[in-house]
């Protein structure tokens, strides 16, 4: 089984809009499942104002934790998607989701630059980091 991986970022501001500077992140929280599924490492990362990691966390999740989380994934999956380069960042919340499993895109909210999509392509991941 190959394992599932969560991705949230966080920018401190400017998300899918245009301009010079990109967006600062802020925090990042990953999320990978064990090959097995019954339990997931949790990294929660901090950056400075310059955009350096500031701190890093690192946890585990229990198997009802993963459940949970997975279940979330099916249902992010359901939701219908709009796909344009320059989307704005609908929700305000300055906020980037990537779901993989394994190599595939799952489903990913990434405004500005790809919108919102079920069953990218892995490059996505690549073009927010």
């Amino acid at each position: 089984m190959d394992e599932t991986n969560i991705t949230l970022v966080k920018y401190k501001s400017g998300l899918g809009v245009p301009g010079i500077m990109g967006p600062k992140p802020e925090s990042a929280v990953e999320i990978t499942t064990a090959p097995d599924g019954k339990t997931a490492k949790v990294v929660k990362t901090k950056f400075e104002e310059n955009g350096r990691e500031e701190s890093k966390k690192e946890s585990q999740m229990t198997s009802e934790g993963v459940v949970s989380v997975l279940a979330q994934v099916e249902n992010l999956q359901k939701i219908p998607m709009q796909s344009a380069p320059g989307i704005p960042d609908v929700f305000g919340k300055n906020t980037v989701v990537i779901v993989r499993k394994g190599k595939e895109v799952l489903w990913a909210y990434t405004p500005g630059s790809g919108g919102c999509c079920s069953g990218c392509g892995a490059h996505e991941e690549e073009e927010q980091q």
